[in-house]
């Protein structure tokens, strides 16, 4: 009899914990939709580290959706730019200048608010460990396809990185600081520079 009761006391602490788990993720995932719907937005420093370890700086603004602006610091030239259709890269001090469809960039999901959390289309993982939530997309339709992971801080919730794996695996991360959400900016912002 006191082994029955044992065993039933483990499953049903088992089974109450696993439900706890899920409540947790369900919650978690819920707080970070809302946070990216939300977010029309941003202004950061940031910090960009490649898989070879280079390590880039400069400043980074959103206007959601497709807008982007991405400036390095000196001695890096480059000058990154999106009007929501193209993503324009520059090498400034070269004056040259190419375009690559947006919706063929990892960037896509996120600049255009396609992070629709859909499981049929994305694998999504969620892990949550010391006050961070690492969010991590993948294509379920194609093999070899690029990963786009978001990074969070958990209370409060906010965004403090980005990282993308390529199909090579080949790791570009992006760290954002002093972040600013909510304020507005022109779109002239977002055009490349005109080298004339």
């Amino acid at each position: 009899m006191f082994l029955k009761i044992f065993v039933i006391f483990i499953i049903t602490n088992f089974v109450f914990v696993k439900l706890s788990a899920e409540n947790f993720y369900n919650k978690d995932i819920s707080n970070v939709k809302e946070y990216l719907n939300n977010l029309n937005s941003l202004e950061a420093d940031f910090f960009q580290v490649s898989s070879d370890g280079n390590i880039k700086e400069g400043k980074i603004y959103l206007s959601l959706p497709g807008k982007l602006r991405i400036s390095y610091k000196i001695p890096n030239n480059l000058l990154i730019t999106s009007n929501g259709f193209w993503l324009t890269v520059q090498d400034k001090k070269l004056k040259q200048t190419n375009n690559f469809p947006l919706n063929q960039t990892p960037l896509n999901l996120f600049l255009n608010k396609k992070l629709n959390f859909n499981e049929d289309e994305f694998k999504i993982e969620l892990e949550k460990s010391s006050g961070i939530i690492a969010l991590t997309f993948s294509d379920n339709k194609k093999l070899n396809s690029s990963i786009f992971k978001l990074i969070f801080s958990s209370n409060p919730l906010k965004l403090k990185k980005w990282v993308i794996i390529d199909e090579f695996n080949n790791e570009t991360s992006v760290l954002l600081q002093n972040l600013i959400i909510g304020n507005k900016y022109s779109h002239i912002l977002f055009f490349p520079e005109d080298f004339g």
